[in-house]
């Protein structure tokens, strides 16, 4: 049975006692560190605390299992509990300041734990509902610049698009995005792969030249000397290629691809799967520009990789032997072409 949460509309009053808690044991905080200790042994000895814990983790485990039955309803029983402990009666027997702000935060993060599961079980209406409550809970409580709270954006943003909401998922990334420049920066991976999403978006609508836009912003911010070791980076260089070819800008699309592949190389090594993937995109450009001979070469190389990697049989390689025969194929049909031109 679906477990329905508090909606946006409750949590502000709900969160006033939350949000005054933690006020005061912000301010509080200093008077009251020679007791830091003996109040964090107590909050882990506390039995609603230590079953919360236990069945988070017990979800958690099942979730990498991909039991996802079996981890949501863990899942749901912590929530029970929090609900109870942090809107319920069971508020009452809290009395530390302290413990009222930590129980508050440890909601949020088994939410957006929830939230995040639901959306690995393909439940993402239930998964939307409960992460927009995450991140309004994680607003009331830390405001606008906690970590918490681009966790719980990224997983709610995720949740639209995986439900092909496409615009809602797009508006939630921008806002993400907005508090990661705000915190971190632009030359920061979190910034590079809200971009990222941003962009898919808007491909996934359609909008071939608002990609672009996005993802050439995106590469411009990083400034004129770009940390090719950023994570990010050299995906960003190969979205920023196959968006130049979506709009036939095949020169632009070479000089991104070239560079994917050059940051991949020196971040992932000369061996490395990923290098022998942009290898293979590069090669894609080379084919829309006619230039087989030159694809080929690329082709020979990133299918000896996949063999140092795999072997004959895996199917990566498959793959890549029957694209590389494919191509050499298309040469000798080139090649019959202009020699029959030659004949008349």
């Amino acid at each position: 049975m679906r477990l329905r949460l508090l909606r946006v509309t409750c949590l502000g009053a709900a969160l006033a006692l939350v949000s005054s808690s933690s006020a005061v044991y912000a301010d509080t905080e200093a008077a009251t560190a020679p007791t830091a200790a003996s109040n964090v042994k107590a909050r882990d000895q506390d039995p609603v605390i230590q079953e919360v814990r236990g069945l988070r983790n017990a979800g958690m485990k099942l979730n990498d299992l991909k039991d996802f039955r079996g981890a949501t309803e863990k899942l749901r029983g912590a929530i029970t509990l929090l609900h109870h402990r942090v809107f319920g009666e069971g508020r009452h027997d809290v009395t530390d300041a302290q413990d009222t702000a930590q129980d508050a935060a440890l909601y949020s993060q088994v939410l957006n734990d929830y939230g995040s599961m639901l959306i690995r079980a393909e439940e993402y209406d239930e998964a939307i509902d409960v992460l927009e409550d995450a991140v309004a809970m994680v607003q009331k409580i830390y405001g606008d610049s906690h970590p918490s709270l681009g966790l719980s954006l990224r997983s709610l943003a995720d949740a639209y698009m995986a439900k092909k909401q496409y615009r809602k998922a797009i508006s939630k990334y921008k806002t993400l995005r907005k508090h990661v420049t705000r915190g971190l920066g632009v030359t920061h991976e979190a910034y590079i792969e809200a971009s990222l999403r941003i962009a898919e978006g808007y491909k996934k609508l359609g909008k071939k030249r608002t990609n672009l836009k996005v993802l050439r912003n995106a590469m411009t911010a990083q400034g004129k000397e770009i940390n090719g070791l950023t994570t990010g980076i050299a995906e960003l260089y190969m979205e920023l290629s196959t968006a130049h070819v979506a709009v036939n800008e095949l020169d632009e699309a070479q000089r991104a691809a070239e560079m994917a592949s050059a940051v991949f190389r020196e971040r992932d090594g000369d061996d490395s799967l990923s290098y022998a993937f942009s290898l293979n995109a590069l090669a894609g450009v080379k084919m829309r520009q006619q230039k087989v001979d030159e694809a080929i070469k690329l082709l020979e190389h990133a299918h000896r990789i996949a063999v140092g990697l795999y072997g004959e049989d895996d199917t990566i390689t498959k793959d890549s032997a029957r694209t590389l025969k494919e191509v050499k194929k298309h040469k000798l049909d080139l090649q019959a072409e202009e020699d029959g031109k030659d004949e008349l």
